[in-house]
C-alpha cells in the first residue's frame, strides 16, 4: 500500500509541482486584488452633548463609497458600518461638520477601505434643551342651547411640564387639549381628552388623558344692588362708608329681585392693627339666600373701608 502511495507521488512529479506552483501565484494575484467599488448608505449617528439637541432637519443616512476583497461578505458576519460625528464638546449654535472617511467606522479585520462620503459635510443647529411648566387649556366647539352658557372650564392637572429645545419652549405660554363639543348642551359634561400639542419637537410630562369639567348652565346676568349696609364684627368699631355696592352674577330670574337684605357685609377686626387706627380693611361679602351656589359676587365698591373705634 505504501509503494502504491510512493508511485501515485512520485508519478509525473514535475507536472504536479508546476500546478501546484501556478495555484499559489493564482491565490496570492486574486488576494491582493482591491475588489471592486461600491456605494452603500450607512446610518448617520450624531453624539450631542447632554441636555442639548439638533433643532434642524439632518439626514438619517449618509452614502459612503468602499472598496475591498471581503465586501461582498461583509453584511453576513460583521456589524455594518456608521458615520459618525462627535460634537460632545460644542456650544449651542450652528456647527458646519465635514465629513471624511475617518467619520466612517468599518468592523476591524474587514478589509474594508472607505474613499468617500456623500454629501461631504452637514450643518447642524445645536440648542438647550429646557423644560417649564404651562397651563393646560380647553377649547370648545360650537354652543350651549340657547339661553344656557359656559360657567367654567376645568382641567385636572390644570397644568403640565414642557422639555424641548429653548426656542421651542421659552414662547410657549399653554397647550391645549382636544376640542371638545358642547353643541347644544344644557348641563355640565365631563370628558377624558388628549393634549393636542403640534409641535413635535415639544414633550410632555402629561402621559395619560386629561380630566375636563365644562360647566355649563341657564345664562346668567351681571346686576349691581347698592345700598347693601356694612357691619363690623365687633360692635366697639364702625366702618365707613356705611354702605357698598355689590356686582352679582348669576341666572337672571335669580338675581333680578335681590335686594340689599340679601347681602351680609362684614369687616372682621381681629387681625387689625388698633394702633394705626382709623385703617383701612376689606368687608367680607356673601349672599345670604345662595342655596344652590349658583350666584356669584363679582365686585365690590368701593373694594375697602375705613375702620375707626366708636366715641
Amino acid at each position: 500500500m505504501k509503494r502504491l502511495i510512493q508511485e501515485y507521488l512520485l508519478e509525473n512529479w514535475s507536472l504536479k509541482l508546476t500546478a501546484i506552483l501556478l495555484s499559489l501565484v493564482l491565490w496570492l494575484f486574486v488576494r491582493g486584488e482591491p475588489g471592486p467599488e461600491r456605494v452603500v448608505a450607512v446610518p448617520l449617528e450624531v453624539q450631542v452633548p447632554r441636555h442639548m439637541e439638533i433643532i434642524n432637519e439632518r439626514p438619517t443616512s449618509v452614502e459612503v463609497t468602499m472598496r475591498g476583497a471581503a465586501f461582498s461578505n461583509m453584511w453576513f458576519s460583521q456589524p455594518l458600518p456608521t458615520c459618525i460625528i462627535d460634537l460632545q464638546g460644542s456650544q449651542e449654535g450652528e456647527h458646519a461638520i465635514n465629513l471624511t472617511p475617518e467619520n466612517v467606522r468599518v468592523p476591524k479585520g474587514s478589509g474594508i477601505e472607505v474613499l468617500q462620503v456623500n454629501p461631504a459635510r452637514v450643518t447642524l443647529v445645536l440648542e438647550k434643551t429646557i423644560s417649564k411648566e404651562v397651563p393646560i387649556s380647553v377649547p370648545v366647539r360650537g354652543e350651549p342651547a340657547h339661553g344656557f352658557e359656559i360657567y367654567g372650564r376645568l382641567s385636572r392637572p390644570a397644568s403640565t411640564i414642557v422639555t424641548g429645545p429653548r426656542s421651542h419652549i421659552d414662547p410657549l405660554r399653554e397647550v391645549s387639549t382636544e376640542s371638545v363639543s358642547i353643541n347644544g348642551l344644557k348641563q355640565s359634561i365631563r370628558f377624558y381628552v388628549s393634549l393636542n400639542i403640534r409641535d413635535n419637537a415639544v414633550r410632555t410630562s402629561s402621559a395619560n388623558p386629561v380630566l375636563v369639567d365644562i360647566q355649563i348652565g341657564p345664562r346668567r346676568k351681571l346686576l349691581t344692588v347698592g345700598q347693601v349696609p356694612v357691619a363690623t364684627d365687633d360692635p366697639t368699631y364702625a366702618a365707613s362708608p356705611r354702605h357698598i355696592a355689590v356686582q352679582v352674577i348669576g341666572p337672571a330670574d335669580s338675581v333680578e329681585n335681590l335686594t340689599p337684605l340679601d347681602f351680609s357685609a362684614v369687616v372682621p377686626t381681629k387681625s387689625l392693627d388698633v394702633s394705626k387706627f382709623p385703617v383701612k380693611a376689606k368687608p367680607q361679602v356673601r349672599i345670604v339666600n345662595n342655596p344652590a351656589g349658583t350666584i356669584a359676587v363679582k365686585d365690590v365698591t368701593p373694594a375697602e373701608v375705613t375702620v375707626r373705634k366708636k366715641r
